[in-house]
């Protein structure tokens, strides 16, 4: 066994999964039998939302998986020691220095072993995260090891590459739906023959593979010069966030788009996602404000009970997003870790209240509500944000004839583009 095995499955099912399942409305998984049970396996997945994404695919395949992270999160030998524990391995790029880069042949080699012993590595080839709905160009550190392996034990290990698509109903917030899909295996051996003739050749044709497959299990916006249209018509304006998370439908959008493309619409869009950014407010917000059901009525003291005890957690997370956090795409990953955490707030406040004399059983009480209403917190902070503040900003741009013209515009056009075709 492992020496870190009990400590890394505790940590996985026993504290990552409950909290993600928390975190998000909703996550859900396909493909999950595509994933080869007794062999080795490399994940390829692309990379939106921080490390998120690791913990997503962690969590929901069996093996033993081992993933490259970036090498400036190390550093402190504590969090080394965490780091490491949790199967974390640091790998370098050029920023960081030149003479760093010769230790990944020491990380490549811990990746040869563990894939020798049918564990499983995860890699984000993008290189980088970016919230962005499409697949980037992918890096080359990837084939590197898949060949390095192979051919390190004479093409005998039969690596199996699992592409994974894992797309956000939002990015930056929680009480989303989420879905991951793993995709249908390409085995290293297939490349054998190409490889033998010629490296780099062998290497770019399976990039494209793996790409090409990507694109195919989350939306893949392709012109990026013309994201902010794709963006405004898939994404801004879509009320069901679960729709957005269907690759053949949203990519199937995608190519409807390309076909109606032109300068005026494009300007168009840039201009009303730039006006909505001025106001701080995501068109979203104004085309699709949250609405209130019986259920929210009903559950209104629940919500006030959450929102007043929770109060502090928020304000610290907002501190720190908005004192410490440069790059957006940590924004969910910062909720999430303060998240975890809730329990243990939880825990000193009903301290204090024993120490002031409260009574076990509503101590305890409050100890279970609070643990019950967490999740509640984010809807009641939308329903009262919504009423409250974004009413006010909707309604401002909405009085700017250009801004509202051009948002109905979109919209009919969405809904004569998508709707009569998908009937």
């Amino acid at each position: 066994m492992r020496k870190n095995y009990l400590w890394y499955q505790f940590f996985r099912y026993g504290i990552i999964r409950p909290a993600l399942n928390l975190f998000y409305s909703d996550i859900t998984v396909i493909g999950r039998e595509h994933v080869p049970e007794n062999k080795p396996v490399m994940f390829i997945a692309n990379h939106q939302n921080s490390f998120l994404d690791a913990l997503h695919i962690v969590n929901n395949t069996r093996h033993f998986v081992h993933f490259l992270t970036r090498a400036e999160a190390y550093g402190n030998p504590i969090l080394d020691r965490f780091f490491y524990s949790l199967n974390m391995l640091p790998v370098y790029r050029a920023r960081d220095g030149f003479g760093t880069i010769k230790r990944n042949e020491q990380i490549f080699e811990e990746c040869y072993e563990r894939l020798a012993r049918n564990d499983a590595l995860l890699v984000f080839a993008e290189a980088s995260h970016v919230m962005e709905r499409r697949i980037r160009p992918l890096s080359k550190g990837f084939t590197r090891i898949v060949f390095g392996v192979e051919e390190k034990y004479n093409w005998d290990l039969d690596l199996q590459i699992v592409p994974v698509g894992i797309s956000y109903g939002k990015h930056r917030k929680s009480r989303s739906p989420v879905r991951i899909e793993f995709g249908e295996v390409v085995p290293a051996l297939q490349y054998k023959k190409e490889y033998r003739v010629d490296e780099r050749e062998a290497a770019h044709a399976l990039k494209m593979e793996i790409a090409d497959r990507l694109k195919n299990l989350t939306l893949h916006i392709p012109n990026k010069k013309h994201y902010a249209l794709y963006q405004l018509m898939l994404d801004e304006l879509e009320p069901n966030r679960k729709e957005l998370l269907e690759p053949e439908l949203v990519n199937r959008r995608a190519t409807v788009i390309a076909e109606h493309l032109n300068g005026e619409l494009v300007e168009e869009s840039e201009f009303l996602l730039e006006k909505a950014d001025q106001y701080d407010i995501t068109l979203q917000e104004v085309a699709n404000p949250v609405s209130i059901g019986m259920k929210d009525i009903i559950l209104i003291p629940l919500y006030a009970f959450s929102m007043l005890n929770n109060a502090l957690p928020y304000q610290l997370v907002r501190w720190l997003v908005n004192s410490y956090l440069e790059d957006e795409a940590f924004e969910a990953s910062v909720k999430f870790i303060v998240g975890l955490l809730l329990p243990f707030y939880y825990l000193a406040i009903a301290l204090i209240l024993y120490l002031v004399g409260l009574d076990t059983p509503w101590i305890v009480a409050y100890v279970l509500g609070s643990l019950v209403t967490a999740s509640l917190f984010v809807r009641g902070k939308d329903l009262l944000v919504s009423k409250l503040i974004d009413k006010k900003k909707r309604s401002t741009l909405l009085d700017n004839e250009k801004f509202a013209e051009k948002l109905k515009k979109f919209k009919n056009l969405r809904s004569e583009l998508f709707d009569q075709r998908e009937d």
